[in-house]
């Protein structure tokens, strides 16, 4: 993608968190196209941060309305 239109940082996620649970945890605000779960590139473990991108970025403002919880993670 070659805007950052619609692109979401998600911060502090648990380390259990994959892409999947992303993906599916914020479809429920609208079409989600890409998500990724940084990872370190010497060991793979994730980092704790990772994106999401929505196809459409008038979502981004009713995700931002909101607290998330995910697997346990504010």
């Amino acid at each position: 993608m070659d805007s950052d239109q619609g692109k979401l940082f998600i911060g502090g996620i648990s380390w259990e968190t994959s892409e999947e649970k992303l993906g599916d945890y914020f479809g429920q605000y609208g079409e989600v196209l890409q998500t990724v779960v940084m990872k370190d590139k010497t060991t793979g473990r994730p980092r704790g941060f990772g994106f999401v991108v929505f196809a459409d970025p008038a979502v981004l403002d009713m995700v931002l309305q909101d607290k998330h919880t995910i697997d346990g993670r504010l």
